[in-house]
């Protein structure tokens, strides 16, 4: 087994380290001092040499498909980390992760299914017994969203409910090429159909229940207001129970205009009466109209990044809480997702994060640290009187 020592230079391998959200990872672990070496590895071999030229003598190219097994152990033989950016996680996040936890490989993902997160949450002990510290889950949302839910939380002496928060909007849609009217559907337009369409798992009344996304209900940010918001089937609702376990209600939802959460719900009902597949449904969406701008109604008032809110109580009155980064990267979805997952895995080289077993990013990383060293991505980072978050709290009636 692989035993990494604190302040080591560590090597690191990124599954799908060529893409859109391991480059950004690759690119920070190479420029680190803590980091020996940086594995890119992608099954298209080609992008992965080109980005390893571009990031520098740390850093080398693998051509590599996680679906072979003998060659992903080989991968991961010679390393201390791997960061798993390769999707879909339905199909290879229970699968790296084993092969991880065989070969005495700490792990961190950036799985956003709730699916396989159970499946890997399965391995738990297993991981335990190899001595591997495996953190799933750990980029914008689920990842920054659970360490904000983590503070939140921390204020209440016991938690009822718990809330992670994340924009959907539909300026993240994809533009339309020269000479088509629409665009094609992408990956992650697909997968945000699929979480919107497909029953999901959440946690309501104290335990695991079967449903659908899109419920429609209100959340109070404390100070901000009141607005709707919507249902969406992801990993936190899973997670964050086994942190805080008296929680009776943990829901993954989404904040946006009106117009956006019509035109899916609608698409959604078509998907689940057999009418349209995913993929089908994903088309018609980017061909809806009035999703965007003031033809959708009003922008959110709540909180436009990531956020978590608590409910639950201290020193006997009832509370409400909420958390949010006020300091940290922004920009696409691959920074908002890479840079979260290698500021985790820079704190595990460090043994910042070492705790055998298999975790939600709560799990395993104090969030205090991480959103200190997060903030030194932005685009000003802060000095160091800066807060960094946020936490505010209301008495409830």
């Amino acid at each position: 087994m692989t035993t990494m020592r604190k302040n080591e230079p560590t090597r690191v391998l990124v599954t799908g380290g060529a893409g859109e959200m391991g480059a950004y990872a690759c690119r920070i672990l190479a420029g680190a001092e803590e980091i020996a070496q940086v594995v890119v590895a992608d099954r298209d071999g080609e992008k992965a040499g080109k980005l390893v030229a571009d990031i520098g003598a740390k850093a080398t190219a693998l051509q590599l498909d996680i679906s072979d097994a003998e060659a992903l152990a080989s991968a991961l033989a010679d390393v201390d980390i791997v960061l798993n950016c390769a999707g879909p996680f339905y199909r290879f996040g229970r699968e790296v992760l084993s092969a991880a936890i065989a070969a005495g490989t700490d792990y961190l993902d950036i799985c956003d299914d709730w699916e396989p997160t159970l499946e890997m949450l399965e391995l738990d002990e297993a991981a335990r017994e190899a001595g591997v510290t495996a953190v799933i889950g750990m980029g914008a949302s689920p990842g920054t969203s659970n360490l904000l839910a983590v503070l939140a939380m921390d204020e209440c002496d016991t938690v009822e409910k718990v809330y992670t928060s994340w924009r959907a909007s539909a300026a993240h849609f994809p533009k339309a090429t020269e000479g088509k009217e629409f665009a094609d559907a992408t990956a992650a337009i697909e997968h945000w159909v699929h979480n919107c369409t497909e029953p999901i798992k959440f946690w309501r009344d104290g335990g695991l229940v079967d449903g659908y996304g899109l419920e429609e209900m209100t959340l109070t940010y404390p100070g901000v207001g009141t607005d709707p918001v919507w249902v969406c089937g992801h990993p936190e609702p899973l997670t964050l129970p086994r942190v805080r376990p008296e929680v009776r209600e943990s829901l993954n939802v989404m904040s946006a205009r009106r117009g956006l959460m019509e035109a899916i719900t609608a698409i959604a009902l078509r998907v689940r009466a057999g009418e349209l597949d995913v993929r089908q449904a994903s088309e018609a969406l980017l061909r809806s109209e009035n999703v965007a701008g003031r033809g959708a109604g009003p922008s959110p008032s709540l909180p436009s990044n990531i956020f978590a809110i608590a409910e639950g109580t201290k020193g006997g009155r009832r509370i409400r809480v909420g958390a949010q980064a006020i300091v940290q990267p922004e920009g696409n979805m691959g920074e908002m997702t890479g840079i979260p997952l290698a500021v985790a895995a820079l704190m595990s080289a460090r043994g910042q994060v070492a705790k055998p077993g298999v975790h939600g990013p709560e799990g395993a990383i104090d969030p205090k640290l991480f959103f200190q060293e997060l903030a030194q991505y932005a685009e000003e980072p802060p000095s160091a009187d800066t807060p960094v978050y946020e936490v505010v709290s209301e008495l409830i009636d």
